[in-house]
């Protein structure tokens, strides 16, 4: 589990590190001690699957750095105060935890974040490049190659699932259910809204804060922040 870690004291910092060492099976990517390097920090690491937040920060609080986002990582907060647990759990907060932490308490928090939701529970079987399938909408049927598909766009617990300019189906369906069907060898997740086809790469434009991204068959172009350039540039090798 990939973990980013915002908390602005040194000691509880430290605690904190060595409570999730001693747990196991959490990895800490990045860190943040104010509100504009956390937000920074959440730009950078779009795979993160938790983030853990000292409520109360030199410059402002953890809310300053939600507000700024529509999709976060799984939220643990960690704080002295009480008066702010209502709060936490506005934002759905998978867990509010005062200081001084136990690791019982926390551990129990983590086994919160472990169980699966209840309509992933269920193994997917997983696809190939060639895997023909089908999507229904109404009284028709589409047959699809897996390889057909271009990107998949999240919207929630929805998915755009875009295969050609004429062919665009919504599906209730999550990301994680996509990612856990789909050949790792051809699809990519580049952001947490955006699973795209490798082999559908075509050009790249960089702006200023976003940039423009191209796949083969798709005229107009996916909108992509920067943060998710960084990791489509780990998927591709410069000549």
């Amino acid at each position: 589990m990939k973990c980013l870690l915002i908390e602005d004291e040194a000691v509880a910092l430290v605690q904190l590190k060595g409570l999730l060492q001693e747990i196991g099976n959490i990895e800490v990517i990045g860190e943040a001690a104010d509100v504009e390097d956390g937000v920074q920090l959440i730009r950078d690491h779009p795979e993160a699957d938790l983030l853990i937040l000292d409520v109360e920060l030199a410059d402002g609080t953890c809310f300053d750095i939600i507000s700024r986002f529509n999709q976060l990582p799984k939220l643990l907060f960690i704080t002295g105060h009480e008066k702010y647990a209502l709060s936490a759990f506005e934002v759905n907060a998978l867990d509010y935890i005062q200081k001084p932490i136990s690791i019982e308490r926390l551990r129990l928090a983590l086994d919160r974040l472990e169980a699966p939701p209840a309509d992933e529970t269920e193994k997917l079987p997983a696809l190939k490049k060639d895997d023909l399938v089908v999507i229904c909408r109404n009284k028709y049927r589409y047959f699809i190659r897996v390889s057909e598909i271009r990107a998949i766009l999240s919207d929630e617990n929805y998915t755009h699932i875009i295969c050609s300019l004429e062919k665009r189906f919504v599906m209730k369906k999550t990301m994680t259910a996509w990612e856990q069907q789909l050949p790792p060898d051809l699809f990519a997740r580049i952001s947490r809204q955006q699973l795209i086809n490798i082999d559908s790469l075509d050009r790249l434009e960089v702006r200023e804060r976003k940039a423009l991204l191209w796949l083969r068959g798709i005229a107009e172009p996916l909108p992509i922040k920067n943060s998710a350039v960084k990791n489509l540039q780990k998927l591709v090798q410069p000549i």
